[in-house]
């Protein structure tokens, strides 16, 4: 029954990004994994293949071999995508608490892709979306911590909740003291 639950989730989230008609859903769900994750999971995947979160938080980090080890790069959230591309930019994906994915691995998204040209709408989508979140982190940098902070709280609701200060001071680049301490 939970499967149906975040089988119905995946449809709406792709319905908001375009019409999914009934071949194109049939041949969808022959495809996709629903995956659960425990918190402290890493999310493993080939390059540039797809995770969709369905419930739970995901958060990338540098990888030990990054620029600032386990450093939190971002907050992937219900609704929101992943293409993995951590082997070429020193990165990894782990459940912040239990969290379930919609997975389609890349070779089945070429596959929809031959097979529904309407697919390429939600390819694009998922593209646009994946740029436009991480392009978050280019606009704090003028911006005073506290600005940081409020900024963090409107687009990052899920995570301003329920993360942990170490790493949500973490991503706005702030101890957590100084975080705490930031009232707003």
């Amino acid at each position: 029954m939970a499967n149906l639950n975040y089988q119905n989730l995946l449809f709406e989230t792709l319905q908001n990004l375009a019409p999914v008609p009934p071949d194109l859903w049939a041949d969808m769900l022959k495809v996709t994994e629903i995956k659960p994750y425990r918190k402290g999971r890493h999310l493993y995947a080939q390059f540039l293949d797809l995770h969709i979160v369905l419930e739970g938080i995901i958060i990338k980090r540098w990888d030990d071999g990054g620029v600032i080890p386990n450093d939190v790069i971002d907050f992937i959230c219900t609704k929101q995508f992943i293409f993995h591309i951590e082997d070429v930019d020193g990165s990894y994906f782990e459940a912040d608490d239990n969290a379930v994915t919609a997975f389609i691995s890349q070779d089945n998204m070429l596959k929809l892709l031959d097979q529904h040209p309407l697919f390429v709408k939600h390819s694009g989508h998922f593209f646009a979306e994946v740029m436009k979140r991480r392009s978050f982190r280019g606009k704090l940098l003028n911006l005073t911590a506290l600005d940081k902070k409020k900024w963090f709280k409107k687009e990052y609701p899920e995570p301003y909740r329920n993360c942990t200060v170490k790493d949500k001071s973490s991503f706005l680049g702030m101890t957590p003291n100084y975080y705490s301490n930031l009232d707003i």
